[in-house]
């Protein structure tokens, strides 16, 4: 059965739509939604018509019914239940997955939200539209639960995070080999939080070269 819930305790796994969960939920739980089937098999969180779906062992005919009737908007998740659900047309990221343990000798400037949008609104991102990127950047920045590393014109990074882990929920660098330098910035701000980052399969070997590892599939679908 699916529960609609105001509170939970969540399990402690390393998933990134777990933590994405967890972050939605400590910085929105009075305005997002949030779900439980069978007590734990499976979280799911929805603002702004976006779903995280994170699964242990779901019942996928009652889960297919519940997305058939809430209609969201989009749905990121693993890749095996994604599968399941028969979902089409996803986009596929790869987990990466690395424990901080970063000491930047990079100093951060300090950057309006515009100056941050700016620099991460390159090809490859899909960024929201500034308005609802700056309110909730700015939301969860003044909350504590956003860090935020850049330089001026060159490269910028931003992390979302909850407890022990932390997402990089964009990274961007206008200058040959500065991405490096915007990753360890941001893992320096998450030092001692196991940290999570979504990439295409072509950008694995960055992250893999800056001591990453890779974890599993995950997948974002879009309503059409």
């Amino acid at each position: 059965m699916i529960s609609l819930v105001k509170d939970c305790v969540f399990p402690d796994q390393k998933s990134i739509e777990l933590v994405k969960i967890k972050c939605t939920f400590e910085s929105y739980r009075d305005i997002a939604l949030f779900w439980v089937q069978n007590d734990s098999d499976c979280f799911i969180s929805m603002l702004d018509g976006n779903m995280v779906i994170y699964n242990v062992s779901a019942d996928f005919t009652e889960l297919k019914s519940f997305i058939r009737m809430i209609g969201p908007h989009s749905i990121f998740t693993d890749k095996v239940t994604a599968d399941n659900l028969g979902l089409k047309d996803y986009k596929t990221v790869s987990v990466m997955e690395k424990c901080s343990d970063e000491n930047s000798d990079v100093l951060s400037d300090v950057l309006s939200s515009d100056e941050i949008y700016n620099l991460l609104n390159v090809k490859g991102l899909a960024l929201p539209p500034y308005e609802y990127f700056a309110v909730d950047y700015c939301h969860r920045l003044n909350g504590g639960k956003a860090d935020c590393f850049g330089i001026k014109n060159i490269c910028a990074s931003i992390s979302f995070n909850c407890e022990n882990y932390a997402f990089i929920n964009g990274i961007a660098s206008r200058k040959k080999g500065m991405g490096s330098v915007a990753l360890k910035g941001i893992m320096s701000k998450n030092k001692g939080r196991t940290v999570f980052a979504c990439c295409e399969r072509e950008t694995e070997p960055f992250y893999l070269k800056n001591g990453f590892k890779f974890c599993y599939n995950a997948v974002y679908w879009v309503r059409e």
